[in-house]
């Protein structure tokens, strides 16, 4: 079993839907064997993917087993759990939408999947496959304890292997790309297992001598290379082209890797291990972007304003109780006492210091009765917020327990309708949050000039 993710879609959502439902593959020959919903409404998740007004809508990709991998029901039923719990972490059925089909026309069983990249409660971006190192180790992590616990053989990679893109892989116009660089693959690593090709350089010098390719690009991971005649360069991706490979090492590893390969117990518990620390730390993500009060940025910017002039009110307490201690000496000499007061600066300073206390609790005063004229709507907004919030949740239950098609359109048209409802009721917030932020700068400024 393997997990492939295709690139993120920006289509509208019947795009992928009818794809995944249609009785015909991606080559537009009809299927053996229908496919099936395990898990999930498609008329939902178009609604949802059409509701996204950002360019990346979802995420689709494939649970794959080998064609000698035959999972039950139930196994595959556990394998969706799984997978959900893992890619969402920290995250019920009210927060993020997700549709699984099963394809077994070309031999092997497919659980095919779309998660719309969206949040359900706040309508923030989400996505399961993010760029980066560690979402990779995730999904080569769940692939290596879910092999395991089925009984499976790991998937061990072919050092040796070309890298294709979905386009070169399941498209017809692919093919003839996929061909031409399957052709010259076979006949580099011929060479390379023969000793002919020691290194990437030389590799670029037996292309270009024996082949006539003109290399365009060398990237760290990849090669780009024009065929005779091509009026486009392909790229070439996998360990064969990469600028660090030792090639001796990657034909050797390629002698010695094993067929069927299994994990021992403690490789096993290894696996486990590093598993559950990658899915904490994406469930603490989830958390403070998804179910932890967000602070807009003006919001953060005030309050650090109102820090920094909570210290400074303190600072200048601590400055007059200490001026007041000083005071309280012993009486001196009418002379000396004469000559202390008519130091200059003494008055203006605490002149100054008491205008600055005043001036700041004027100021709190000031914001204290904007906030309570704002605050109320504020309350209110937000209460009508929790109160849609309960809605979709029982719309969403209502849903799932429809028994006819008409319930469940009905209950689908509600959901949607009470997300929008959400959306603008968070603009609303939104701007009733800004409108207080300002009033509350407002008096900031007129304290300012008053001092």
């Amino acid at each position: 079993m393997i997990v492939r993710v295709f690139n993120a879609g920006i289509s509208r959502g019947e795009s992928p839907i009818n794809y995944l439902l249609s009785d015909r593959d991606h080559t537009g020959q009809p299927r053996s064997v229908a496919p099936e919903v395990l898990e999930g409404s498609p008329d939902l998740t178009v609604a949802v993917i059409n509701s996204i007004q950002r360019k990346h809508k979802y995420v689709s990709g494939a649970i794959a087993f080998r064609d000698n991998e035959q999972p039950s029901r139930e196994q595959m039923r556990e394998v969706i759990r799984s997978f959900k719990q893992t890619m969402c972490p920290g995250l019920g059925p009210e927060h993020f939408n997700s549709l699984f089909v099963l394809h077994r026309d070309k031999g092997n069983t497919e659980i095919h999947f779309v998660v719309p990249m969206t949040e359900m409660t706040t309508g923030r971006r989400m996505n399961i496959h993010p760029p980066g190192q560690q979402n990779i180790r995730l999904y080569e992590a769940f692939t290596q304890v879910t092999n395991h616990r089925l009984g499976y053989a790991q998937v061990v990679p072919d050092p040796l292997k070309l890298a294709l893109s979905n386009f070169e892989r399941y498209t017809p116009e692919g093919k003839t790309d996929r061909s031409n660089k399957l052709y010259l693959h076979k006949r580099l690593t011929k060479a390379i297992r023969s000793g002919q090709i020691a290194n990437r350089d030389q590799l670029c010098d037996f292309l270009v001598e024996q082949y006539g390719v003109e290399i365009t690009r060398k990237g760290q991971d990849y090669l780009s290379m024009k065929f005779p005649g091509a009026q486009k360069a392909k790229r070439f991706r996998g360990p064969l082209y990469r600028a660090d490979t030792d090639y001796r090492q990657l034909v050797q590893s390629a002698r010695d890797m094993k067929p069927d390969q299994h994990l021992s117990p403690g490789e096993f518990q290894q696996a486990e291990h590093g598993l559950h620390q990658l899915v904490e730390a994406r469930r603490q993500f989830n958390v403070r972007a998804y179910l932890s009060p967000r602070m807009m940025r003006s919001e953060r910017v005030q309050m650090n304003r109102i820090e920094r002039q909570g210290k400074t009110a303190q600072s200048i307490t601590k400055t007059t109780e200490e001026n007041s201690m000083k005071e309280k000496k012993p009486a001196q000499t009418a002379d000396h006492q004469q000559n202390t007061d008519s130091s200059p600066g003494k008055h203006e300073n605490k002149s100054g210091v008491m205008k600055t206390i005043k001036m700041m609790r004027d100021q709190a005063v000031m914001g204290d009765r904007a906030n309570m004229t704002s605050d109320f709507g504020i309350a209110g907004l937000m209460a009508s917020l929790s109160d849609i919030e309960s809605s979709i949740n029982a719309a969403v239950a209502e849903m799932n327990s429809a028994r006819s098609p008409e319930q469940k359109v009905s209950a689908e048209r509600k959901i949607m309708a009470l997300m929008e409802r959400k959306r603008r009721l968070e603009l609303q917030l939104a701007q009733a949050r800004q409108r207080q932020l300002n009033m509350t700068s407002g008096t900031v400024r007129v304290s300012g000039d008053r001092k």
